[in-house]
């Protein structure tokens, strides 16, 4: 083998050499770095491939970081490159995988101790990052670690803790400390626990009341810190000095607060959001002097949605789109669109003086650092009493008197009217997919984040078990509303019938998003529980779904007029059918007052209009 001068034009990498993968782009630029400050410290290994060429089969990172600064004019185009010129007919694929296999990178403890000495010896940090092809901040974070104690650099080379670790003992510089924590934590050095012993109290700067008072602030008022490079955070070690600074900080928005809306019966400041909650009441505010263009403009467009959604789920396309993607994405744009038209039209949201004369607003913040007002919470005590349901006329809410003569149904038949109410709107919900995702979004978001499990459970099994309708006389187990939700011949169920977990995980996030909303929209139809009307979470769902209880339900002798008193009878349907009806049956046996209505109601109706044919019990 002999040693030989080669201009870089002539030199290629070799079929041959092993290295198939191309290399890294930071260790490129890192090895382009060093070439251009130290030279290229190892020979490249060539063979003579004809016509003035050589084949390089050891160095082609090296070959191609050369190429590389060539390209950018930091060296010649023909620069000369010292090479080992081997044989043409020597093993050059031995040669190759021993030169790659041989090389072994620089222990990161040694990197760490390396920059340490340079910076010892007087070059600066940026001329190291230049030299080595990094940014300052990683050459930062390596002299950060240089600077641990002695033995816990030593551990780290033998095995006996991970870098992870390492790098937890930097957030302090104390190396008697670091040693302390390190005998103490013996065999439970979890990063965590390191970062923790090692800080006590000390408060995080990203988040929370760290964020809030600030680095800035914290420092100007003389408080001492830590820091962690490997997380880019800052830790404010005098715990009392930031509450300190939290509550001048909050004292000032309160004072500002209270000067802009002096309307508020009480103004508080408190550094734990979730406790100065408990016991308040929140108040609804107002919508006050909406543009009727704005309304006109969210009404319009929620229109437009509804009816693209119908279409949608019913598999038809909108005038003006040639594929489902399109349309799909357009449903989306248009959602999105709402939304910010909603969010402005909230920016009117007000409230009342009446309101304001016995609430107030509390002054905290988020858990991002943010300031945050919370307005409109009243103390129970001094919410407005409601009035008496049997004072003055004897009106009951919203003005009607309240009949305290009328008989009310037996408890049975109130139970059953709820089971076919449910089974109903169940049988919608499938046909509703978007509703269905809202109701499952907010059972869970309502029980998770208010962190009352009960909560939520009004309107839907959070738990995830099939509800089932059944009634006192078994009619749940037919009819319209049973064989839409026995219906599984549209969902897509391949990906249920697959026995390993993740493969069964990715085929279902595989599914097109029609699919998984049908699926959804199914499982939730299963999980609904709805009652007779009177709570007001399940009347809203309901109201909005539109439910046509006429067409999945109807009385008969059976599930319905057989339960009832004679007066009951004549009460509810001698408005329905007529006066007439009324008198003739009024000296009937409740039998043949039955007979008559089972055979009306049997009947066909004359219209879509007919009183008989949509008629529902007010329990619906």
């Amino acid at each position: 083998m002999t040693t030989q001068m080669i201009p870089l034009s002539k030199l290629t990498v070799s079929k041959r050499n092993v290295r198939k993968t191309s290399p890294d782009r930071d260790a490129h630029k890192r090895l382009m770095a060093s070439i251009a400050s130290q030279g290229v410290l190892q020979n490249l290994v060539v063979v003579p491939e004809g016509r003035g060429k050589f084949g390089v089969v050891a160095g082609g990172r090296r070959l191609r970081a050369l190429q590389d600064l060539a390209k950018s004019d930091a060296i010649a185009k023909d620069f000369e490159v010292e090479c080992r010129v081997k044989d043409k007919d020597a093993d050059i694929t031995e040669i190759s995988l021993a030169e790659n296999v041989g090389q072994e990178a620089m222990h990161p403890a040694d990197q760490y101790e390396a920059f340490a000495e340079l910076v010892g010896q007087g070059v600066p940090v940026e001329d190291i990052a230049a030299k080595f092809g990094v940014t300052k901040l990683v050459v930062e974070k390596r002299l950060k670690l240089g600077r641990v104690a002695p033995k816990l650099l030593e551990d780290y080379r033998k095995g006996g803790i991970n870098l992870e670790c390492l790098m937890a003992f930097t957030v302090s510089d104390d190396h008697e400390r670091q040693l302390a924590c390190y005998k103490e934590l013996s065999g439970r050095l979890w990063p965590h626990a390191v970062k923790s012993w090692l800080l006590g109290e000390a408060v995080d700067a990203r988040r929370g009341i760290g964020a809030f008072v600030g680095k800035a602030a914290y420092l100007k008022a003389g408080g001492a810190g830590a820091g962690d490079l490997f997380e880019d955070t800052f830790y404010l070690c005098d715990s009392a000095l930031v509450c300190e600074l939290a509550q001048a900080k909050l004292d000032r928005a309160a004072t500002k607060l209270a000067k802009e809306e002096s309307g508020w019966s009480w103004i508080e400041t408190a550094m734990d959001r979730h406790q100065s909650l408990e016991g308040l009441h929140q108040l609804q505010a107002e919508l006050v002097g909406v543009p009727d263009d704005l309304i006109q403009e969210i009404e319009a467009l929620d229109k437009q949605i509804s009816e693209w959604e119908d279409m949608y789920y019913d598999e038809k396309l909108a005038e003006g789109f040639d594929d489902e993607d399109a349309f799909y994405a357009a449903i989306e744009a248009a959602q999105q669109e709402s939304g910010e038209l909603e969010d402005k039209r909230d920016g009117y949201l007000q409230y009342t003086e009446e309101q304001q004369a016995y609430a107030g607003c509390i002054v905290t913040f988020d858990n991002a650092g943010k300031l945050e007002i919370l307005r409109g919470w009243a103390r129970k005590k001094d919410l407005p009493k409601a009035k008496s349901a049997d004072s003055g006329s004897g009106a009951g809410e919203g003005g009607q008197a309240q009949d305290t003569s009328k008989k009310e149904l037996t408890q049975a038949l109130v139970n059953d009217l709820g089971q076919y109410r449910q089974q109903a709107t169940k049988a919608t919900l499938l046909a509703k997919p978007a509703v269905a995702l809202d109701v499952l979004h907010y059972s869970l978001c309502l029980q998770v984040l208010s962190e009352s499990f009960w909560e939520g459970k009004e309107l839907m099994d959070a738990s995830f078990t099939v509800v089932k309708s059944e009634s006192s006389r078994g009619d749940t187990e037919a009819g319209k509303a049973f064989d839409a939700l026995s219906d599984r011949s549209g969902l897509s169920m391949d990906w249920l019938t697959i026995e390993d977990n993740a493969e069964r995980l990715a085929a279902f996030i595989a599914l097109p998003r029609k699919a998984k909303d049908k699926l959804v929209a199914y499982a939730v139809a299963q999980t609904l529980r709805i009652g007779v009307r009177g709570k007001p979470e399940q009347d809203a769902l309901v109201d909005l779904l539109g439910v046509d209880f006429s067409s999945y339900w109807r009385p008969n002798a059976n599930n319905y007029f057989g339960r009832l008193t004679k007066p009951q009878l004549l009460e509810q349907f001698g408005p329905v059918i007529g006066q007439e009806w009324t008198d003739w049956h009024d000296d009937a046996k409740k039998s043949a007052i039955v007979d008559s209505l089972d055979e009306r109601f049997s009947e066909k109706p004359k219209s879509k209009d007919d009183s008989k044919a949509i008629w529902i019990p007010e329990q619906f």
